[in-house]
Order: structure tokens, then sequence, then C-alpha cells
């Protein structure tokens, strides 16, 4: 895909037209005419200041730079490269402390990269009642796996249909092959459209989604927050999401301080 497409396809994507975008990067909305349909040549500075306007992600800014064969703006660094470690010391720090409660760390398509020892734990038992979960370590793909978290979770539709909106969400925002595939994949594990618009519940009372997982003849009620790093300049750092699971009554939290060690 030439410069000027990945252009219009990421502000469309933002829902801004081309005068919104030649007012806010303080062009002419002709000349950015010309760049997106490629009768103007783009300087490196000039992608950088709309790939700014369009509050792209260090992925997508190297993204419409290398396809007008510049540099890249931003590294991007593998987690266990050395340049790293500060990184993934922060990330174990946060995992340790949060004990004896699940959290794991997710990249951009929702891989699990890393998870505490509450969580490894966690996965175990329900291993041991059900059997060997699937060759993934997507999170979303467990969620819907009838060998997964699935067979666990007595809100299944609930939560499943929340995921999907989110990725909906996201790829609509950032279309990517690898969410398309996960997608692909989903729609072959449930009825994703059935799931899309379904309803939320109308006797809800409380302010978020909670988890409702039975396991081990316990009832485990948790809610989730996602957190990420907020000065990355590294395509990798600025993707990583960490994930914290939180008990949402006494009971789970006390099974869990009893159970996870």
């Amino acid at each position: 895909m030439q410069t000027g497409q990945i252009l219009a396809e990421l502000r469309k994507t933002r829902r801004l037209s081309q005068l919104d975008l030649a007012l806010r990067a303080d062009v002419s909305s002709r000349h950015l005419s010309f760049i997106e349909t490629g009768r103007s040549q783009a300087s490196s500075q000039m992608l950088k200041r709309l790939a700014m306007e369009l509050e792209l992600s260090c992925r997508d800014t190297n993204r419409l730079l290398l396809s007008a064969g510049y540099a890249p703006a931003f590294s991007e660094t593998d987690l266990d490269s050395e340049s790293m470690a500060p990184v993934r010391q922060a990330l174990e720090v946060m995992l340790f402390n949060h004990n004896p409660f699940p959290a794991v760390v997710l990249d951009a398509q929702w891989n699990v990269l890393m998870a505490n020892q509450a969580q490894q734990q966690l996965m175990a038992m329900m291993m041991q009642e059900r059997g060997p979960f699937p060759q993934t370590t997507n999170v979303v793909e467990l969620v819907f796996h009838p060998q997964g978290y699935r067979p666990f979770l007595a809100n299944w539709e609930e939560v499943a249909s929340v995921l999907l909106r989110r990725l909906h969400r996201d790829q609509q925002a950032r279309p990517t092959p690898a969410l398309t595939r996960l997608l692909e994949r989903l729609g072959a594990l449930a009825d994703v459209e059935t799931l899309l618009h379904r309803d939320p519940p109308s006797d809800r009372n409380e302010p978020m989604l909670a988890l409702d997982i039975h396991l081990a003849g316990q009832r485990l009620r948790s809610f989730s927050t996602l957190a990420s790093f907020g000065t990355a300049l590294d395509v990798v750092m600025e993707e990583l999401c960490i994930e914290h699971f939180f008990p949402a009554d006494d009971a789970t939290r006390h099974w869990f301080r009893k159970q996870i060690q």
C-alpha cells in the first residue's frame, strides 16, 4: 500500500476529513489531498507532523514513514533484549506485588507474555479439573475455546460479547492482519455475530463486569484493570498492557489468599 493510501486509511478510521487534518497540521487541504493521491511526496517531517496530529501509535507512525522510504521514528525492541531489562524488571515487580491475585502482561494482540504466580496456579487448577488447555497463548482465544476458560465462566456469553466489541473497536481504529486472524479464529469457535449484537443484561446493579468463574466447587468473582507505560517511545513497549484481576467480593478475596501460595 502506498503512503497516501495508508495516510487516508488512518485518517478515515479516526473519522477526520482532509480539512480537519489539514487544519490540525497547519497545512493546506490541497497539499494534503495531493499527498493522499500520490501527486506529492511528503517529507519525513511532514509525515511525522501528520502522525502526531492523528495521534498514531509508534507502530503506525513507523509504518507511514517506511512506506515513503524514510527511517522509522521509533525503535522496535524485543522484550527479552538487554536494553529492555528495566522494563522487564518493572513488569516483574508489578506482577509479583499483585499476588495472591492474578495478573498478566499482554501484547497488542492479547497474547500473554508474562504471568504472575497466582495466574499460573489458577491455570494449573483449571487444567487439573478439566485437562490440558489448547496450544495458544492468546487470552481471548482461551476465553472462547471449549477446552480453555469457557467451561469455567458462568457468564461466558456476557464476557465474550464485551471482548468481541473491544476487539472490533481495536480493529476499526487500527486494522492489523494479526487482529483479523484472531477474529477469524474466534469465528470458528462461536457465533460472533450473535455475540456482537447481544444486549447487555437489564438487571445489572454493579459498575463493572465481573468474571464469574466456577472452579473446584467455589464461585470466584473478579474484575480487571488494564495499565500501560505512559512514556513509551518503542513499538513493543507502547503495546505492552498489564491486566490486574481484583476480587469482586469477600469470598473471592479470601479464597485467593488461602489457595494461592
